[in-house]
């Protein structure tokens, strides 16, 4: 549904529905200031708070045990409320806000479908996808946000619901953290205090700001949260990301804090040390497996793997790839690193057929387990079954018709099995079934790598820089269960941990092999990986083919940012504010991305990612 109205009027509207009820959707759209609601009424006291989280705290309290008793009477429902705002996070409109648009920036698929180009994946802003992804946080999870933490605070027993409100909190962070990093400044202190912001002016923080906000909200958490407290409320069926496990959540906070604080490396280094060495001085540490991975599963797979068993709702990258025909394909870059990273790896066949012989080829072994070989049909889709004469074939980002076609697939696509297939095989990675990670155990040691190699220092860091980026590759190895004598060949044949790079001194050489592999193992999260690209301009992707930014992007560089929706032209705040709508371009940088990828003639610049 796309809003023409403030976007921000949702919030209250959607707030003041049971979660349990269906919704008319004339009510979410009304100004929830004309509505006679039974919370809307409510008396209100702000209250005095001289701590340093004030300005992120719950700012008031309820005057009448009867407007506390209304707020706690959504208690029943926050199970299903939560795995929904657990659910859509990440996953909410997920094609046009996320795979048309970061997937394709972060390097890790192309666009194949000629009626989506010259659009957002070639740098035109496309205002009927992309502000899907402002309203949805706005209008959805916000909502849901602020139903769940007054129903914890405003009841009889609050203690007893202590760590769901803080768990709550966290993953309302990790959700903003995607969207700032989409956009730079947004509004977002005056919302983590569930407060309802006046209609059509709307204050934005800036980006620095919501960095400050993010950080002290996962310190309040970790500092919270009872792991041990058998009386604290859970949900657990409806957690569908750690089934109520806190110590699973303290390690995942713990672990997010690490990634903002050398997000901001380059921008603010002494409070990036002082963060990242906080998370990782935390007692209750950070992801020590895959299973402590942030994840989600697609409400497509059967009850007993976390799904709903629903007939739609698949994996989103199977079915951006497979299930729409092949409009979402594996990119040029990622097949290149595939293939030059290492000179071990799989070895797989191309029969040569007429008499030609067979070629020998090796690859990264995770490139078979995800991607079909190219010239997948509708037949050969439906058979799960790719030809062996075909190779891996990647697509230049950009490309246009007639190098892209919806009736011939020339490019590889996700190793999907037809429906109704829903048990995961790990042959064919990208299963329907399959849970797509946000965050998870191998870049955990990446970000330990980087840690290490920035000098940074904490309990939780006992390894040097190349023993993390090892343990990164075989992790992420672990994760797509691929065969240990392959990944030993892979690991054995790395090029950075054969060519003196870890003992050469150059921390950009090194640090560039880390993130190099780190974005092959973030993949297919486009968020993080775009995100990390802009951050260090590693890995080393190349220039996109078509610009249609209409000069927002100016020509040879890199897409930078999304630009705000254009329902941001009734929000006065932003009307009022020159410097919001001076930036307002798709090539502008963010705070933390202190310099530019490419010069103004489009050649690549090199990366100083120590400058401080």
């Amino acid at each position: 549904m796309i809003f023409n109205k403030s976007i921000y009027l949702g919030i209250a509207s959607a707030a003041m529905l049971s979660m349990a009820a269906c919704q008319d959707f004339d009510d979410l759209n009304r100004d929830p200031y004309a509505i006679e609601d039974d919370k809307t009424n409510e008396s209100q006291t702000k209250v005095d708070d001289d701590t340093k989280y004030a300005d992120i705290n719950i700012d008031y309290k309820l005057d009448t045990p009867e407007d506390s008793a209304k707020c706690a009477a959504d208690i029943p429902n926050t199970g299903a409320t939560f795995r929904n705002f657990l659910y859509e996070g990440y996953y909410a409109q997920h094609q046009r806000t996320t795979n048309l648009t970061h997937d394709i920036y972060a390097g890790f698929v192309a666009n194949n479908q000629p009626k989506h180009a010259k659009q957002s994946p070639d740098y035109s802003y496309t205002d009927g996808w992309s502000a899907l992804r402002w309203s949805e946080f706005f209008n959805s999870r916000s909502a849901e946000y602020r139903t769940l933490l007054r129903a914890y605070k405003f009841n009889k027993n609050p203690e007893r619901y202590m760590n769901m409100f803080y768990v709550t909190r966290v993953y309302y962070a990790f959700c903003m953290l995607a969207h700032t990093d989409t956009y730079g400044d947004m509004p977002f202190r005056e919302y983590v205090r569930t407060d309802i912001p006046e209609t059509n002016n709307v204050a934005y923080d800036t980006q620095e700001q919501i960095y400050d906000a993010m950080f002290r909200i996962l310190e309040q958490a970790v500092d919270s949260i009872q792991p041990d407290d058998p009386q604290q409320f859970s949900v657990e069926r409806d957690d569908i990301c750690y089934s109520g496990d806190w110590h699973k959540w303290l390690r995942f906070a713990n672990t997010l804090r690490l990634r903002m604080a050398l997000r901001i490396s380059n921008v603010n280094p002494e409070r990036a040390k002082l963060e990242g060495q906080a998370a990782l001085d935390n007692e209750y540490g950070l992801m020590t497996s895959n299973d402590d991975n942030m994840q989600t599963v697609p409400k497509y797979a059967p009850v007993d793997m976390g799904g709903l068993n629903d007939g739609g709702n698949e994996n989103v990258h199977a079915m951006t790839s497979v299930l729409f025909k092949g409009e979402s394909v594996l990119s040029y870059e990622m097949d290149s690193l595939y293939r030059h990273l290492s000179t071990g790896g799989k070895e797989y066949k191309i029969n040569g057929g007429r008499g030609k012989p067979a070629i020998f080829k090796k690859i990264d072994p995770r490139c078979i387990k995800c991607w079909y070989r190219s010239g997948m049909t509708d037949n050969t889709l439906a058979v799960a079954q790719e030809s062996l004469s075909k190779d891996y074939v990647g697509c230049r980002r950009g490309a246009q018709d007639p190098d892209i076609s919806m009736q011939q697939i020339n490019y590889s696509l996700t190793k999907t099995k037809p429906k109704p297939e829903k048990a995961l095989d790990p042959d064919f990675w990208f299963s329907l079934s399959r849970p797509t990670v946000w965050l998870g155990y191998a870049e955990s040691l990446f970000l330990k790598a980087e840690a290490a190699l920035r000098g940074w220092r904490g309990a939780d860091l006992s390894m040097s820089a190349e023993q993390y980026f090892r343990a990164g590759v075989q992790a992420s190895m672990d994760y797509y269960m691929v065969d240990p004598t392959d990944t030993s060949a892979y690991i054995d044949g790395l090029v950075a941990l054969n060519d003196g790079t870890f003992t050469s001194g150059d921390r950009e050489k090194i640090l560039e092999a880390i993130i190099t592999q780190k974005w092959m193992a973030v993949f297919p999260n486009g968020n993080e990986g775009w995100a990390d690209f802009r951050r260090t301009d590693y890995p080393a992707l190349e220039n996109q083919l078509t610009n249609m930014s209409g000069g927002s992007v100016p020509e040879g560089k890199m897409i930078k940012r999304i630009q705000y929706p254009n329902s941001e032209n009734q929000n006065r705040y932003f009307l009022e504010h020159s410097e919001l709508q001076a930036a307002n371009t798709q090539g502008t940088r963010l705070w933390w991305d202190v310099a530019d990828t490419n010069d103004a003639s489009g050649k690549r610049l090199k990366p100083n990612n120590f400058r401080n």
